[in-house]
């Protein structure tokens, strides 16, 4: 599967509203078929309230319920949704900017040796 057939079925589940980061095409082409296809199903649980999310610690982020995953050794997932309303945002990329997500979130103490 090539990003852009990622992306069309992301648009298909969360709506026309949702962003992707700019590394998600080159992420999609690291992954195998299935892992992509996981992936696409995961995101499928977490539109009908079937997987579980998180409030950020970070007051200015109160507002936003967060989704985490881990999709292969280096690729990681956040999936980002506006309480009670749209799903806004999807990040996929490798372990460092997951890492740099996590700590501007609150989720994390420092960027390399924290929570």
């Amino acid at each position: 599967m090539e990003g852009k057939e990622v992306r069309q079925k992301l648009l298909e589940i969360f709506g026309s509203q949702i962003k992707f980061n700019k590394n998600f095409d080159s992420s999609v082409i690291k992954l195998k078929e299935s892992m992509l296809n996981d992936l696409i199903e995961w995101c499928k649980r977490c539109k009908e309230n079937k997987e579980l999310g998180s409030v950020p610690q970070k007051k200015e982020f109160k507002h936003l319920y967060i989704f985490f995953r881990k999709i292969a050794s280096d690729t990681r997932v956040i999936l980002i949704k506006e309480q009670n309303k749209d799903f806004i945002e999807i990040t996929m990329d490798d372990h460092k900017a997951y890492d740099n997500a996590r700590l501007k979130l609150g989720y994390k103490k420092n960027s390399y040796y924290g929570s």
